[in-house]
């Protein structure tokens, strides 16, 4: 299961979906893909029963090093554990998501995140150019983690 977490009416918060929709079109088999997701109950329900979920998210930067908008970070459950205050750029908190998850039975049998860290998320559509370019990078890093593992 891949999941593109982001607004795409918020400039870089896209990023998620914008790599969804990119390892979409590419027709991996046995690669579930969605995006839209909202609420942290999209998630669940999403990645309920997979085996691999591999969560695609725009991040914001962190406050111990200079921003560099297009970093991808491969993040673990850890680096995003609910009441760390997370990587996100928006509502969907992947941690809070996942401890509802495995409340409630359904969380995946592995989490992976891929956090792409961005520069503006301010109101309207498209990537900005740093952003933009980490795109094929995130599909290449996305495809190369799945291997041969299936994540439905």
């Amino acid at each position: 299961m891949l999941v593109g977490l982001g607004n795409t009416y918020r400039r870089d918060d896209g990023v998620g979906p914008a790599v969804a929709a990119a390892l979409e079109r590419l027709g991996l088999p046995d690669v579930v893909v969605a995006s839209g997701i909202a609420d942290p109950m999209g998630l669940v329900e999403a990645w309920s029963g997979a085996g691999l979920a591999i969560v695609i998210d725009a991040a914001v930067a962190d406050a111990a090093a200079p921003p560099r908008p297009g970093r991808i970070r491969r993040c673990g459950l850890d680096d995003v554990r609910a009441g760390r205050g997370g990587l996100s750029s928006h509502a969907v908190d992947v941690g809070h998501s996942h401890e509802l998850a495995a409340a409630l039975g359904r969380a995946p049998g592995e989490l992976v995140i891929f956090a792409i860290e961005v520069a503006d998320t301010g109101h309207g559509t498209g990537l900005t150019p740093q952003v933009s370019r980490a795109v094929p990078e995130a599909v290449r890093l996305v495809v190369r983690e799945i291997g041969g593992r299936a994540t439905d």
